[in-house]
């Protein structure tokens, strides 16, 4: 196994951290962008509930709230296409993830390769030294 290996293997473990975190970012960037889509509809609902009510004020503020609910169904609107940015790059971060761990599996499996490898060639190299020394004596 040479420096390079273990160089090669560390680096890659660093690069599957910053993946990893860099998929936690994307994954807290959506759960913002649901989350005020849910307050979103929430605040909706809430409006048409009032819309629907017959409180004797209700034609007061009805062109207000008309107002207001347009303007959150106008924003819900553009929170659609970034949610669905939001779902496709969290989904480019966990492939991309997926990849430095297997990358990082298979120089794990090389470098153990070759730390076997040597192992057993220093261990072949001692047992013909000693049948050499034995015969020689």
């Amino acid at each position: 196994m040479t420096v390079t290996d273990h160089k090669r293997l560390n680096a890659m473990r660093r690069i599957a951290q910053l993946r990893r975190q860099l998929k936690q970012v994307e994954e807290l960037r959506l759960s913002r962008v649901m989350r005020e889509e849910a307050d979103i509809d929430e605040k909706c609902t809430a409006l048409i509930a009032t819309l629907n009510d017959d409180s004797p004020l209700h034609g007061l503020f009805a062109g207000h709230m008309a107002t207001r609910l347009k303007r959150l169904t106008e924003r819900r609107a553009l929170l659609e296409p970034l949610k669905a940015r939001q779902i496709a790059a969290v989904m480019t971060e966990a492939r991309h993830a997926r990849f430095a761990e297997t990358m990082i599996d298979r120089l794990e499996t090389g470098v153990a390769a070759a730390e076997e490898k040597l192992q057993l060639e220093s261990l072949i190299e001692g047992a013909l030294a000693r049948h050499r020394h034995a015969s020689l004596a």
